[in-house]
């Protein structure tokens, strides 16, 4: 509901600010709560994601798309969200080094699961050959 996210936005907002005013004076405690505000906002999400994967298998009956390669395709949108989040604490934390190997990691975990589109899209182009 529209009051549920407005007040996930509102607490999200309180906990980045007390992140950025603890950052100065503990950035140890700032990084453990911008990780307790993401965790509490992936917590908040999952509610709703029960909902999202009722249409999105309604919509694959619907469109007639195989479940083999619909569900590489969330795996790879849900590993490029971690990812790119797991990459922003570590460059929070100072580890840029670090964020650029979450973020590669990701890249490459994203290419294995996506691998069946790859071997489908590929025999559809040899049938039409």
């Amino acid at each position: 509901s529209i009051r549920r996210q407005r007040q996930m936005c509102i607490r999200d907002r309180v906990g980045a600010l007390l992140a950025v005013l603890l950052k100065k004076t503990s950035p140890d405690m700032a990084l453990l709560l911008a990780l307790a505000v993401c965790l509490g906002v992936l917590a908040a999400l999952t509610k709703g994601l029960e909902e999202v994967v009722t249409f999105l298998r309604e919509l694959l009956e619907w469109g007639g798309l195989s479940a083999e390669l619909f569900v590489p395709l969330l795996k790879t949108v849900g590993i490029a969200l971690i990812s790119r989040t797991g990459g922003a604490l570590c460059r929070d934390a100072g580890e840029g080094a670090m964020a650029g190997l979450v973020e590669m990691a990701g890249a490459f975990a994203a290419i294995l699961v996506a691998l069946p589109l790859f071997r489908a899209a590929w025999q559809m182009l040899e049938g039409l050959l």
